[in-house]
């Protein structure tokens, strides 16, 4: 993944989620999940955040109008082979290390 990605590009690619983790209101991170077409696809679950730099003070309201993709995962296998960061989960990944260390 080579974009930064928001709740609105995942739908608009994929149309509504076959499960929706998490509530339809903006404010608030979720996971999008989609079934194949045939029951040996595996699940893609798309995981946004929506939330405040670490550090900045106050959590509320977030930053964003609308989550952010931070990760894709893709069901079945080895999970470091079927998990994949997207570059603002890959900055925000930096940023909890930093501050966390």
């Amino acid at each position: 993944m080579s974009e930064d990605r928001v709740w609105a590009d995942v739908v608009d690619e994929f149309g509504a989620p076959s499960l929706l983790f998490g509530g339809t209101n903006p404010l608030y991170g979720k996971t999008l999940a989609y079934l194949g077409e045939e029951p040996e696809q595996p699940m893609v679950a798309f995981h946004l955040w929506n939330g405040s730099t670490p550090g900045t003070g106050s959590s509320w309201p977030p930053e964003h109008e609308e989550p952010l993709l931070l990760a894709v995962r893709s069901e079945g296998g080895d999970f470091r082979q079927s998990f994949a960061f997207t570059p603002e989960g890959e900055r925000r990944r930096g940023e909890l290390a930093r501050t966390a260390g």
